[in-house]
């Protein structure tokens, strides 16, 4: 699983770029400010993880099977 995670980080490099207030991702984001500020790699994971997980519970009727249900059953 670890060497998945690491080609998709490699194309995330490669494809959408580095370049600070042009390119640049949340994720590559916290991957420069791990080396410079831990802190705020701390805060960008945890902003990171806070987004996916309001995604998750946003969606999880679709998944349990109680999507968009008309009434007019």
């Amino acid at each position: 699983m670890g060497e998945r995670a690491l080609g998709e980080f490699g194309a995330t490099i490669t494809f959408a770029g580095n370049f600070p207030g042009t390119t640049r991702t949340v994720p590559m984001q916290t991957y420069v400010a791990l080396n410079t500020d831990p802190e705020a790699a701390l805060i960008l994971s945890l902003l990171l993880i806070s987004v996916s997980f309001a995604v998750l519970v946003g969606l999880r009727d679709r998944w349990l099977g109680g999507g968009a249900r008309t009434g007019a059953e």
